[in-house]
């Protein structure tokens, strides 16, 4: 027999029908059911009814309902009301069973009666309450905060009840204010050709969006993880992610790297694992995935890990355990890959992502910095909602919430943005096929106020080639924050074909630097500071083996303006020299200078031998012998383009090394 799987337990419990669903373009809500609302059987109002008849018959109804024999406790229930239809405890009885049999707009009628008969009794409380939650779910904010408005005096000063009571007074505010100023969201179904599961949940995409990984729920009860490509304008039929993955138990909310060549996802009670639920990592070669392996004692514990989100470079993890030492229930925690190929000792988040309440599916964006995630214990409509969390230099800001009708009174989760930050994909409960529910994808294009909030990715692809035999190379690759000088990303190309594929966000200058034995370190620079939009870049990579007059561009010195004086934003690519000097203990290299057009040659000379010399001198400087070193300036003589545009000038104005 298949073994429950916690995380379609979550999902579900998520996707329960109600009266209150689909006030919303998300479908999540909460399932008043009797394992939520059961109280206690004792009586809760003093003074009941003085008609003995009905005592009696309420007597008889509560030994059944504490032994759970629900139509014997019904019975009597209605013949409790029939002796006394001011019978309050009763009215009260008979909603918890309206609850039991999934009747919930019955049910909150009798609570309603309850309320209407003793309002002001402290024992009414319980029936407030439930009727401050239903409203709530419903978006009736009005309604919620006039029920609030009498419960709230029941409750004792500064106890939790109290407490979580305010709460939902601020909830009320908050979302009438909300639904007063909406977003306009047009959600677009997926084909039926994504689209043909019972349930399928939890997208992931890869940064150029051409990849979408999702859960889903097959006819015989197996959760299994699929991947569809988007060509030719559409998405293709979604085909299993691989037999290594996928097995005869259940398989699901799985992420992948920017390039879609490292998977982590989660699976339950297996052999080798640590907890109920635990991540599991892949990696792919070619169009092969190896055997997944458990992320280990660092990452998983006896408790519960999943719905995890890789960063772009697959070297940082964020997922949800409900692990102790956490701030709340379930929190966002994370883990890094080491030097070692070990994962670190799992973090929480902290404050302020984290809250007493649960956290639910972080989503790390393309940027690297930007945090989805759903939260029941932020300010919302009720609920989880949906928040995103810039990550500073300072730690993580105040989450914000997206706003409706993105967050509604449902439950929100399972959001991912795309790259460019233009469109957002999510799963939508809106359909029924005889009792089953079924979930389908969708994507909505982002508002542009939302958009501005936070950065967009471009991304970058292609090749590493040879550039002599144009074979395919494995090399290493590092994106650099010139600004700061800090590792953003590490990766590496396809061992068999050599592709590529990385993010470069919107807001810094980028350094992207290419390695692999025998050839010379390759760099290139991309100022995206004061980009806006993002788009995708196809740049296939060249490296230059290391023989005699093989020469390349250093293509992040800078220098100020009409002078020779390095710029602090050299370093990085002089050291990444330094270190090939260094590596490379016989290795001599030329460093020539070249300008363009602009002003008089002789003085464009003049500069470029100086500027070469410059970059020479910080060399010796860091212990490079001066005999391995020589510069030469060759002015305006040598363009790489003709002088016909500021971008070709850019490009004259360089400085190269060659190999003597």
């Amino acid at each position: 027999m298949k073994k429950s799987h916690n995380e379609r337990l979550f999902w579900t419990r998520l996707m329960q029908s109600s009266a209150v669903r689909n006030r919303g373009i998300f479908f999540f809500s909460l399932l008043i059911s009797s394992s939520l609302f059961a109280q206690s059987p004792q009586s809760f109002l003093p003074n009941p009814s003085g008609n003995k008849k009905a005592i009696e018959a309420f007597e008889r109804s509560t030994k059944f309902f504490n032994e759970k024999n629900y139509e014997q406790a019904n019975r009597w229930t209605d013949e409790t009301l029939k002796y006394d239809s001011t019978f309050a405890e009763a009215h009260f009885r008979k909603a918890q069973l309206y609850e039991i049999y999934t009747q919930p707009d019955l049910a909150l009628q009798s609570y309603r009666k309850v309320v209407t008969l003793r309002p002001d009794a402290p024992q009414s409380a319980a029936a407030y309450q439930k009727l401050i939650e239903y409203h709530l779910r419903a978006g009736e904010y009005a309604q919620a905060k006039n029920d609030l408005t009498r419960y709230i005096p029941l409750l004792r000063p500064n106890s939790v009840a109290q407490k979580r009571a305010q709460r939902q007074l601020q909830t009320c505010a908050f979302g009438e204010k909300a639904i007063e100023n909406p977003l306009v969201i047009s959600p677009e179904e997926l084909s039926d050709t994504v689209n043909q599961f019972i349930l399928q949940y939890f997208p992931a995409l890869t940064a150029d969006g051409e990849t979408l990984l999702f859960t889903a729920l097959r006819p015989e009860n197996d959760e299994d993880l699929y991947i569809t490509h988007f060509k030719d304008g559409r998405w293709t039929a979604p085909v299993s992610i691989s037999d290594k993955i996928n097995t005869a138990e259940n398989e699901g909310t799985g992420t992948l790297s920017a390039d879609g060549r490292t998977l982590v996802f989660t699976a339950c009670n297996r052999r080798d694992g640590y907890g109920s639920c635990d991540l599991y990592i892949s990696r792919k070669n070619g169009k092969d995935w190896e055997a997944p392996k458990n992320l280990g004692i660092n990452v998983n514990t006896p408790f519960w890990e999943s719905q995890p989100t890789l960063s772009p470079d697959g070297r940082t993890l964020y997922f949800i355990s409900d692990r102790k030492g956490g701030i709340g229930g379930r929190d966002v925690w994370y883990t890094s890959l080491q030097k070692n190929g070990e994962w670190s000792a799992a973090k929480n988040v902290g404050e302020p992502v984290n809250t007493l309440d649960d956290e639910a599916s972080p989503y790390l964006h393309a940027n690297g910095h930007t945090l989805f995630f759903a939260s029941e214990g932020h300010q919302g409509f009720g609920g989880y909602d949906l928040f995103f969390s810039d990550s500073t230099a300072t730690g993580w800001q105040k989450p914000e919430n997206l706003g409706y009708p993105i967050n509604t009174s449902d439950n929100q989760v399972a959001l991912v943005i795309t790259s460019d930050s233009q469109y957002g994909y999510y799963s939508l409960d809106t359909k029924r096929v005889g009792n089953q529910r079924v979930s389908r994808l969708y994507r909505f294009r982002l508002p542009t106020e939302l958009q501005q909030k936070f950065n967009a990715a471009n991304y970058l692809k292609g090749l590493v080639t040879d550039s002599r035999s144009g074979k395919s190379v494995k090399a290493n690759l590092e994106l650099i924050d010139l600004k700061t000088g800090k590792v953003v990303q590490r990766f590496s190309t396809d061992t068999d074909n050599g592709q590529y594929l990385t993010t470069l966000p919107n807001g810094s200058e980028w350094g992207l630097y290419v390695n692999a034995a025998g050839y010379f370190y390759k760099s290139l620079s991309f100022d995206y500071t004061q980009k806006n939009k993002a788009e995708g870049l196809q740049l296939d990579i060249k490296l230059e083996p290391m023989n005699l007059n093989t020469f390349g561009v250093l293509s992040n010195i800078y220098f100020e303006t009409g002078k020779a004086d390095l710029q602090d934003k050299s370093r990085t690519e002089l050291n990444k020299l330094i270190e090939e000097l260094k590596l490379q203990s016989t290795l001599r290299i030329e460093i020539a200078g070249h300008t363009d057009d602009v002003g008089d040659p002789k003085q464009n000379q003049i500069l470029s031998q100086k500027r070469a010399q410059s970059v020479a001198d910080y060399l010796i400087t860091a212990g490079i012998s001066r005999e391995r070193i020589r510069a030469i300036g060759f002015g305006e003589a040598k363009p790489m383009a003709p002088n016909t545009s500021e971008e070709n000038r850019q490009l004259n104005r360089r400085i190269e090394w060659r190999i003597w």
